[in-house]
């Protein structure tokens, strides 16, 4: 009988480690995919500025106080 018991605690125990291993996994690609979206944003936004700062006439870029 506690054969039965602590074979049914052991079974037990396993399927919650896969089940963590398996939700860990699972939140692991959501965050690799996240990550993607917000590297490629960032990339975007560089793009965005850069180009900015190309159509910024020269003077304004000598002189600070003169930023709009």
């Amino acid at each position: 009988m506690l054969g039965i018991i602590l074979l049914g605690l052991a079974i037990a125990a396993v399927l919650l480690l896969l089940n963590q291993g398996r939700n860990q996994a699972e939140r692991l690609a959501q965050l690799e995919a996240q990550n993607l979206q917000l590297h490629e944003r960032v990339q975007i936004l560089e793009a965005l500025v850069l180009e900015k700062e190309k159509r910024r006439p020269f003077a304004a870029l000598e002189s600070p106080d003169s930023e709009s």
